[in-house]
């Protein structure tokens, strides 16, 4: 080979491997360019994970509630109570008259213990539930890494064990595990089978993340414990788990997800974003009018938990209202939204909730399209003068007589 031939060799593999290398550039830029869209993106697809499960741990907590003997809950578990006070020992009525007392007149005792213990993962045990209260330290740490975690529970609590400890012991020689297998296990089963084939028509997490646009769930998974003893209550046990009872109806339930996932976008907002403009708000008299009624109902005169608890009513009652789950006083659908929210806000709290109220029109006026945040659709507001004192009682007004459009 002479030296042009070799010469031309070598321009042309040279050639090569420069648009190889160009086309290596090119493809990783893609991939970066692709990835960066994708985290401004809301991301697509049913993304829920729904899991339905009973749990002994929690109809525990609710039957020592029951024993205690308050009425409200003879009216709901009657033949609970008869089956179960009937031969309680001496001992164990001392214990839950301790424990009715220690909780308080402003607490439902199954609730307020099921808050105390909802970090163990003990769930079908009586025998490693009472083996995992004897561990103080353990106990002290779980509760308060949980969202209930604080010195006043765990005072409360180191106050509730030895009598909740009587009770549970007496439980567990009276068979109440055999007896809750047998006797109130089979029916959950059954409901347990059938709420999460309904729930697979409800996707909250990606529901909320395409409402939100700039904020993604750590955990796609949504937790129902579904009980047989916990009427008259629904409880939060974090913001993607609750219990209900087997007989429940699913509409609350679903709201009730909704309403608590939205509270750490929502707090934010109100904490940092947003706290100049929302305190603005302060000098409007109506809102203070709106502030008085709240804390008549909540016992909590806090402007910014107002503001908190608004921005998340307001994101609530648009996602359920889009997926009818807003029921009219007397239980029956409404065929539009719109009306269903009016009633509600209405009705709730004396219609405290205005804030909540002039949020919800400019959402259901439509200033907030799908590739706009909250936070930016709440920026516009505040930007354009629609959220500032001597605004918001007249909107409310208007908003209430269906007479509010994209306008002032």
């Amino acid at each position: 080979m002479n030296f042009t031939s070799r010469l031309r060799r070598l321009i042309t593999s040279m050639t090569c491997h420069k648009h190889l290398l160009l086309s290596i550039c090119l493809g990783t830029a893609f991939v970066l360019m692709s990835c960066t869209r994708e985290e401004g993106t809301p991301r697509r697809g049913f993304r829920t994970v729904w899991k339905v499960k009973p749990s002994l741990k929690f109809e525990v907590c609710n039957l020592i509630g029951i024993l205690t003997g308050r009425e409200i809950y003879k009216q709901y578990h009657a033949q609970l109570y008869r089956e179960w006070q009937a031969n309680l020992p001496a001992e164990s009525k001392t214990a839950l008259a301790a424990v009715d007392r220690i909780i308080g007149p402003n607490w439902p005792p199954g609730p307020r213990l099921s808050l105390l213990l909802s970090h163990l993962a003990i769930a079908d045990s009586l025998s490693l539930l009472r083996a995992a209260l004897e561990e103080d330290a353990r106990m002290q740490a779980g509760l308060m890494a949980s969202d209930y975690g604080s010195p006043r529970n765990w005072q409360q609590w180191l106050e509730l064990k030895p009598h909740v400890q009587v009770v549970l012991k007496y439980l567990q020689s009276a068979q109440f595990e055999g007896y809750w297998r047998s006797r109130m296990l089979p029916e959950l089963t059954g409901r347990i089978a059938q709420l999460r084939q309904e729930l697979q028509a409800y996707d909250v997490v990606g529901d909320i993340e395409r409402f939100l646009l700039d904020y993604h769930f750590r955990r796609d998974t949504v937790t129902v414990y579904l009980l047989a003893a916990a009427q008259p209550h629904e409880l939060r046990l974090t913001s993607q788990s609750r219990y209900a009872d087997v007989r429940s109806p699913v509409q609350p339930l679903l709201r009730g997800f909704y309403h608590e996932m939205l509270y750490p976008y929502c707090d934010r907002l109100a904490d940092s974003t947003f706290t100049t403009e929302f305190a603005a708000l302060q000098a409007d008299a109506f809102m203070q009018e709106c502030l008085r009624k709240f804390a008549s109902n909540t016992g909590s005169n806090s402007f910014n938990e107002y503001v908190r608890k608004n921005l998340v009513i307001a994101a609530e009652l648009w996602l359920a209202g889009r997926r009818q789950l807003i029921d009219s006083q007397n239980g029956g659908q409404y065929s539009d939204a719109g009306v269903a929210v009016r009633n509600y806000l209405q009705q709730k709290d004396g219609g405290a909730h205005a804030l909540a109220a002039v949020v919800y029109s400019y959402l259901e006026s439509g200033l907030k399209i799908e590739r706009v945040s909250y936070a930016a659709f709440l920026k516009d507001l505040f930007a354009t003068g629609r959220l500032k004192p001597g605004k918001i009682g007249p909107r409310y007004q208007e908003f209430i007589n269906g007479l509010v459009g994209v306008r002032d």
